[in-house]
């Protein structure tokens, strides 16, 4: 089925934007995270506290889950430390750090319970795939695959994913019009200066 793909970009640069994250019950925890990686960022600057983009990294709301957010906080500063001044740029140390990320993370599949019924149901009218088979098909993927599809995302952001997917026609290339709808969110996971 065209509709499962794991082939999504999960990186992206600029501070991230997804509506309000505090309204959905992991707000907090998302909020929470952001702060501990902007903690990490400020560490790595050599300037602590005093970091001067300290608030702007604070006031960035990602489209990451906060499991996903901690997981790089505890990934992204050893690499980036260990790489040196010399070393690859921040999001070639990001994007290994996620890949080791994707293949440990837990996924709370209940909270992305709306984005996989909108996914199932534009397969459903789109594809003619049956709901009860494209939900068996998720179910089967690898656990980095459905970390990468819906685990990295917050609730805020599944929920405009899922709107998204809603409301698009369905088109001759499925597999693009999905990526479009994820694509905005991909590209801003983590907020760098």
């Amino acid at each position: 089925m065209r509709a499962l793909r794991a082939s999504l970009v999960v990186l992206g640069a600029g501070a991230a934007a997804c509506g309000g994250p505090a309204s959905y019950p992991d707000g907090n925890a998302v909020i929470a995270a952001q702060a501990e990686w902007c903690k990490a960022l400020a560490k790595l600057s050599g300037a602590g506290d005093g970091w001067d983009s300290m608030a702007t990294c604070k006031a960035a709301l990602p489209t990451s889950s906060a499991g996903y957010l901690r997981a790089m906080t505890k990934c992204f500063p050893d690499r980036r430390r260990a790489a040196g001044d010399g070393g690859p740029d921040n999001w070639r140390i990001a994007g290994e750090c996620r890949d080791e990320v994707l293949v440990r993370m837990k996924i709370d599949e209940a909270a992305a319970q709306e984005f996989l019924d909108a996914h199932c149901d534009r397969a459903a009218r789109c594809e003619k795939v049956a709901t009860p088979d494209c939900m068996a098909a998720l179910r089967k993927l690898e656990s980095s695959q459905r970390a990468q599809l819906f685990g990295v995302y917050n609730g805020a952001s599944l929920h405009t994913m899922a709107g998204c997917i809603k409301s698009t026609s369905c088109s001759t290339d499925e597999d693009a019009a999905q990526d479009a709808c994820a694509k905005p969110l991909a590209d801003k996971l983590l907020w760098f200066p």
